[in-house]
């Protein structure tokens, strides 16, 4: 069972109050070594959910619906798959189960049309046995760029690859998650993805000289009231 945050919009607050009651965040299938997103002949669908979500690129003759807009960004803080029972409970929880599998195959009817338009099919979600799956080849997604980071920055041999891989997930990180949308299963993501990017700054920062400073305040910048930015801030002596 996912995480209902009861109408919290997921503010940016320091702590969970009960870690039983945390979703999962979804770690995305790694594509193989030497193969990017979009490296087949297929375009590659491009969204952002680190700031406020959007796909990108989407042409203004086509519409995408807010709520399909939803569930797209709750698909990708689960990794990219999951089972329609998950999807109802968090998403659709009011509705009669009847009624709410119709609204979920009008959402997913929505993005595959928009899909179409972007990539010429609409293949890049698939339902299998009532298992929602994004194609991770098909998307270029910020959170997975961050999470595909820090991944690479816990397994990297020395400081040189390791200090490159933070780099790249501090850089991917452009906002809060799903900033501004209010959705009612946001809260635990936006915390555990807040959690992630925190990590990977403070980490970024103990192993530079110089602008490990500028890296916090970017941090602090992006979560003002974080307080373990704060107390790594109020105790960093610049050297």
């Amino acid at each position: 069972m996912h995480d209902r945050a009861g109408g919290r919009d997921g503010g940016d607050v320091d702590f969970w109050p009960d870690a039983r009651t945390l979703p999962v965040l979804g770690r995305p299938e790694r594509l193989p070594d030497g193969i990017d997103a979009g490296g087949g002949s297929r375009a590659v669908i491009r969204m952002r959910v680190l700031g406020k979500p959007e796909i990108v690129d989407v042409p203004a003759d086509v519409h995408v619906r807010k709520r399909s807009l939803e569930f797209l960004t709750y698909l990708i803080a689960c990794g990219g798959s999951v089972h329609q029972d998950f999807i109802l409970e968090d998403l659709l929880p009011e509705p009669s189960r009847g009624k709410a599998v119709e609204r979920l195959h009008t959402y997913t009817y929505n993005l595959r049309q928009v899909f179409a338009r972007l990539g010429g099919d609409g293949s890049y979600l698939k339902v299998r046995q009532h298992q929602y799956v994004l194609d991770r080849a098909g998307f270029d997604v910020d959170l997975w760029t961050m999470l595909d980071a820090v991944a690479d920055a816990v397994a990297a041999p020395e400081q040189q690859s390791r200090v490159a891989a933070l780099r790249r997930a501090v850089d991917a990180h452009t906002g809060p998650f799903a900033d501004g949308a209010g959705y009612l299963w946001l809260a635990g993501y936006r915390y555990l993805i807040r959690r992630e990017y925190v990590d990977a700054v403070v980490a970024l920062a103990d192993n530079l000289a110089g602008p490990a400073r500028a890296v916090l305040e970017e941090g602090r910048r992006h979560h003002p009231h974080d307080e373990r930015l704060t107390a790594v801030l109020k105790g960093f002596t610049a050297t």
